[in-house]
C-alpha cells in the first residue's frame, strides 16, 4: 500500500495517509488508525490534490 504524507491547509500540520484509489484527478485516502477517509480530487495534473472532511481542507502534491 502506498503511503503519502498530506497536509491540512488550515493548520499546516501533516499527516500520513494509506492511497487506496488514485488516477490523475482523484485519490482516495484513509488515515492510518482512525476509520477517517478523505476524497480529493484536482483539474490539472499541475496542482495538488485537493479534499475536505470534518471542515478541514488536506491537499497532497505528488513529487514529478
Amino acid at each position: 500500500m502506498e503511503i503519502v504524507k498530506i497536509t491540512c491547509t488550515n493548520n499546516d500540520r501533516t499527516k500520513e495517509a494509506e492511497v487506496l484509489e488514485r488516477n490523475d484527478k482523484y485519490m482516495k485516502v484513509q488515515v492510518p488508525g482512525t476509520q477517517l477517509f478523505i476524497e480529493m480530487f484536482r483539474d490539472d495534473v499541475n496542482i495538488p490534490y485537493t479534499g475536505r472532511t470534518a471542515g478541514l481542507e488536506f491537499e497532497w502534491q505528488p513529487k514529478n
